[in-house]
Formats: C-alpha cells, structure tokens, sequence
C-alpha cells in the first residue's frame, strides 16, 4: 500500500471515528446538539465542495445521482438550520439520529469501496 493510501485511508478512517464518537456522544449524553452541529457541517461542507467543483470544471453534466444526493444534503442543513431555531423535541432528536446515521453508513460504503479499488485520493 502505497503512502497517498495510507493517508487517504486515514482520513476518511478518521472522519469515521468523528461520527461515531459524536453519535454515542449525543446518545448517551444530553448534548443533543453536538448532532444537530455535525449534520450541518458535513452537508454544508460537501454543498461547498460540489460548487468549487462546479466552478472548476468546463463542462457542466449533472447526473440525476448527483441531484439526489445534493438534495439530501440540502434537506438536512435545512433541518439542522430548523433545528438550531425550534425547541428541541424527541421528533428532531430521533430524525437526527436517523440522519447521521445515514452519513455514518454511506462513510463505510466509501470506505470499502475504497480499499476495494485502491483509490488514491478522496476528490
């Protein structure tokens, strides 16, 4: 295995850790919006990524995939955002929940796949 490997593995291994650390963090504890927090981060992050790449890029083909997932992630900075106003109740807890464990899933997809093919770099 090669260095950028390594490195690339560590990183997304490392993102890994962070969501299940902040995911029985908010469990087991009543710090409900350590949640809220990395479910907006992470969806914020990745729709500023896809529009420096937007910008990046010569020509533009969006696949319906592409409008999916940037539809989920938009739906959930969107929530967090209602989340940070609203009172919180046990719906937006559990909802939470739910979406972060949805991200947390689609890590180990990538993480998998990842080591499947031996991809060398994370964008």
């Amino acid at each position: 295995m090669s260095n950028s490997d390594k490195q690339a593995c560590g990183a997304l291994a490392s993102i890994i850790l962070i969501h299940v650390a902040v995911l029985l963090t908010g469990l087991l504890t009543s710090r409900f919006f350590v949640i809220v927090y990395l479910n907006l981060t992470a969806s914020v992050s990745l729709l500023i990524y896809w529009a420096q790449k937007q910008i990046r890029i010569q020509q533009h083909i969006v696949e319906r995939r592409e409008i999916l997932v940037l539809g989920f992630e938009v739906l959930i900075a969107g929530y967090s955002i209602f989340t940070l106003t609203a009172e919180p109740t046990c719906t937006l807890t559990a909802v939470h929940v739910v979406l972060l464990s949805i991200h947390l899933i689609a890590l180990f997809a990538f993480f998998i796949f990842m080591l499947t093919f031996r991809i060398k770099k994370l964008f």
